[in-house]
Formats: structure tokens, C-alpha cells, sequence
């Protein structure tokens, strides 16, 4: 399996470079990738305020093109333009692995900048569900986010931009108030709290929809009191967020979260399978 992974990251790093020069208008299938069940790359793109954005659309073969989605946010560490680093950490990658349990049609844009945050980029986002939407990739009224660590806050504050857009929202790992400076300095703050008004705010916005959080407690990155204060902050408004905490986990919850069957099937659940 990691041998067929391995490969299917490598087909898509040689389909973006072969199409980077100029984006196609209509979706593009790539060769077949040997060793792989039936997977599915079409490359969007758009550009917004003079930056041009890459993403990519994968289709599994439990997937069904048109159908249910999940709009995936990477964390800082695969930001960039080459539109191939978003699919080699947390959801995409086990999509490929695990066809089974995640048979949704998966958005992965790319950030750019490591120094800015997914709400900075929100009209492309929308922007490239619309253009992914319009092309009959997927159905825009049965999707859902998720996202980790960088993504895991895109996550919340995106969703809480277009509340009417996602039925679920699933952060991994996430931050609220921001864990580092533009400059990617850490900032030194207290613990947060279900009565941190940031955290109220958050809580506000995405109060109506379904939540998973998901966190390990030894994380050293994120602390955990950014989602266990978010929790408590949804329960006060009488949300009923979910939340798994997994004990001596650091910040890789990832691996945890996207290997949870009943996870994949809470999303299931509420796309309407």
C-alpha cells in the first residue's frame, strides 16, 4: 500500500508540472496509475488579486463525481503554488489509502503563504468550490470542511464566513486566536477559555452547524486548550459539538482523526448518504 501511495503521489506531481504552464478550463484526467485502484486528479486553478491559486479534485473510485465533498485545508507546512504538497498530509493522502471509508469527492486547494491565514484566501476558495461545482464535480449542497492545524482554523473561521455552505465541519487540531505571528514568531498567551471572547465569537458563528473537533492532548504545537475551550464554548451556546481528544498525541492528530471510521461515517451521515 505505501508502495501504491508512493506512486500516486508521484503521478500527481508529474500531472501538475505538466499542467502548471497553463491551467485547463475543463477538468483533465490523468494517465492511469499503475498499482492503484480506480483515482481521479482534475486540476482547477483560479486567480484572485494578482496570485494565482492551485487545487486539486480527487475523485476515489468510492467516490461518484457530482456527489458528495469534502473541501480539505492543509496546514502551514504545504503551502505553496506547486499544487501537489496539499495532498501528501491528513485527508488526501488517506483517501487514497482508504477508498472505502472516504467515498467523497475531496477539494484541495493550496495556500500560497505560510505568513497568512486561510480567511485571507477566502474568495479563491469559494471561488474554485464554484468553478468545481459549476463543472459538475461535485454537489454543492451536500459538502463539508475539514482541516488541519493552519486548516484546522481555516477550517473554523471559513465555515463560520459561509455557515449556509457546509453541512459538518470537522477541525483537527486547530487554533482559534492565532498561535503565531506573521512573522511565524510564537505568541505567548494564557490558555484558552470557553469565556475567551475570541473563542465566543468563533462559537457564534458556527454554532448551527455539526462539529468534530478532533486534538491530541500532548500537542506541542496547537495547544489542546484551543479546542477544548471551543467545545465548551459551543455546548454554552447548546450546540452539541463532538470532541475526540486523544491522549499522548502530539500534533500529528491527523493520524489519528482520518483513520476513524466512525468519523468518515458522522460526514456520511450528514451529506445524506
Amino acid at each position: 500500500m505505501h508502495r501504491a501511495l508512493l506512486t500516486a503521489l508521484v503521478m500527481i506531481s508529474l500531472l501538475a508540472t505538466c499542467t502548471r504552464g497553463n491551467p485547463p478550463t475543463t477538468p483533465q484526467l490523468p494517465e492511469a496509475m499503475p498499482d492503484l485502484p480506480a483515482l481521479r486528479i482534475y486540476d482547477l486553478s483560479t486567480r484572485i488579486d494578482g496570485q494565482q491559486y492551485a487545487c486539486k479534485v480527487m475523485v476515489n473510485e468510492s467516490a461518484t463525481i457530482g456527489g458528495q465533498a469534502l473541501l480539505f485545508l492543509h496546514g502551514a507546512g504545504e503551502c505553496g503554488t506547486d499544487g501537489v504538497r496539499q495532498l501528501h498530509v491528513g485527508l488526501p493522502r488517506y483517501a487514497m489509502q482508504r477508498p472505502d471509508r472516504w467515498p467523497f469527492v475531496i477539494i484541495a486547494p493550496q495556500k500560497p503563504t505560510v505568513n497568512s491565514e486561510w480567511e485571507d484566501h477566502d474568495k479563491a476558495v469559494m471561488a474554485l468550490l464554484d468553478k468545481a461545482a459549476e463543472m459538475g464535480l461535485i454537489d454543492p449542497d451536500r459538502l463539508a470542511i475539514t482541516g488541519l492545524s493552519q486548516g484546522g482554523h481555516g477550517t473554523i473561521a471559513i465555515a463560520g464566513l459561509h455557515p449556509e455552505r457546509f453541512k459538518a465541519a470537522a477541525p483537527v487540531c486547530p487554533y482559534v486566536r492565532p498561535v503565531f505571528d506573521r512573522e511565524r514568531e510564537r505568541i505567548q498567551r494564557e490558555p484558552a477559555a470557553a469565556d475567551n471572547p475570541d473563542i465566543i465569537a468563533a462559537a457564534e458563528k458556527i454554532r448551527g452547524i455539526p462539529v468534530w473537533l478532533h486534538h491530541g492532548d500532548a500537542d506541542s504545537v496547537v495547544p489542546v486548550s484551543e479546542s477544548r475551550a471551543l467545545f465548551g464554548a459551543l455546548r454554552a451556546l447548546n450546540a452539541e459539538p463532538r470532541f475526540s481528544e486523544y491522549p499522548d498525541v502530539d500534533h500529528n492528530s491527523w493520524d489519528n482523526a482520518y483513520v476513524d471510521r466512525d468519523f468518515s461515517e458522522w460526514l456520511l451521515h450528514h451529506l445524506g448518504e
